[in-house]
């Protein structure tokens, strides 16, 4: 196996010092830009790579910033993972995904390897239930919390008002007349979770609608649960006449229910998403859904990790809170409720002969 090219390999090829070679890599204004334009010819012919463990026992710290997330499947976690990536990549940063499923262990595990990496700083979206040592770690490193956020531990937050998204679509459908409105939602274990349920019962109450029990469901934030908690809804004696979903995998998975059923929209069910990934346009009528200005929130959140990492630590730090709004986004999944028209009954057949 070739040994790998060192810098002072560079250094004695071009008969210049290691100092000067090294300087002249990190861009160094000491350095002539046609001496900095050889060592760069020479360091890309001859494959040389940045030993960056030696960087970061230097620096303390290095280049990679963490992002922890529940999943990739979800749209928004994968549109804001791809802006994350962009910004680290125009300073200079390298991004390290780690998916954790919402398993505390796992999140632990990815935690403690990117704090013994020495990480510039993480953008982490806590799991339903850490474990305490994630807690410690936590406080132990530049971290925002983005989209969820953990009161265990005081941090900057970076994520959406999620009481107005759901005030938004609940509105929405008591102005086309709907009175029955069931939601599906993520657990009460998690920050929004519970935001988004109490925005959407406040919204019905105080439209002067009491919120029925039976049709507020709030359990995982996968697909399974949203086809789950729909099938219950479709399969009650008196059905909502619209429902909204309060999750990007539930979303999916309520309307596969409601297809599966062959529940027509929006003549028997108006139906509200969350989210807006591009196969929404594309859904049946396409679905009438609560978008997320998902990239604006997850560059704001790397601008002020880095901003957070160049300030260095104060003594009297004030933590940042910032929520961007949501909006509606308004297709052809939602529409006027219109009363299903009562049946005649058949008069009693000795009524008939009677006449």
């Amino acid at each position: 196996m070739t040994r790998p090219t060192k810098m002072k390999d560079i250094a004695q090829a071009l008969g210049l010092s290691v100092a000067t070679v090294s300087r002249a890599l990190a861009g160094s204004p000491r350095i002539s830009e046609a001496t900095q334009a050889r060592v760069r010819e020479a360091a890309e012919r001859d494959g040389y790579v940045v030993d960056l463990a030696a960087r970061t026992m230097r620096s303390g710290t290095s280049s990679i910033v963490g992002l922890l997330l529940p999943d990739i499947e979800n749209d928004f976690y994968s549109t804001a993972a791809k802006a994350i990536a962009d910004c680290c990549r125009e300073r200079g940063a390298q991004l390290v995904l780690a998916v954790t499923g919402d398993d505390a262990d796992l999140e632990l595990h990815h935690l403690r390897n990117l704090c013994s990496a020495r990480a510039l700083g993480i953008i982490m979206i806590p799991s339903i239930a850490p474990a305490a040592e994630t807690y410690r770690l936590m406080r132990s490193v530049p971290l925002v919390q983005f989209v969820r956020e953990s009161t265990k531990v005081e941090s900057d937050w970076f994520g959406i008002d999620d009481a107005q998204a759901m005030r938004l679509a609940a509105e929405h459908l008591i102005g086309l007349g709907h009175r029955r409105i069931a939601y599906i939602g993520s657990t009460l274990a998690i920050s929004t979770g519970r935001a988004r349920l109490a925005g959407f019962r406040r919204t019905l109450e105080d439209a002067g609608i009491e919120p029925i029990d039976e049709l507020l469901l709030s359990g995982s934030c996968d697909a399974e649960f949203g086809a789950e908690a729909m099938d219950k809804l479709l399969s009650l004696r008196q059905r909502p006449t619209a429902v909204v979903t309060a999750g990007a995998r539930i979303c999916v998975g309520a309307y596969d229910s409601v297809r599966a059923h062959g529940v027509d929209v929006p003549r028997d069910l108006s139906f509200v998403g969350f989210s807006d990934a591009p196969m929404l346009k594309w859904c049946g009528p396409g679905i009438t859904t609560i978008a997320m200005p998902v990239r604006d929130l997850a560059l704001a959140t790397t601008d002020h990790l880095f901003r957070k990492v160049a300030e260095g630590k104060r003594k009297e730090e004030a933590f940042c809170k910032v929520m961007l709004r949501p909006t509606l986004v308004e297709r052809r999944s939602t529409a006027p409720f219109v009363e299903a028209p009562l049946r005649r009954r058949a008069a009693p057949v000795d009524m008939i002969a009677a006449k």
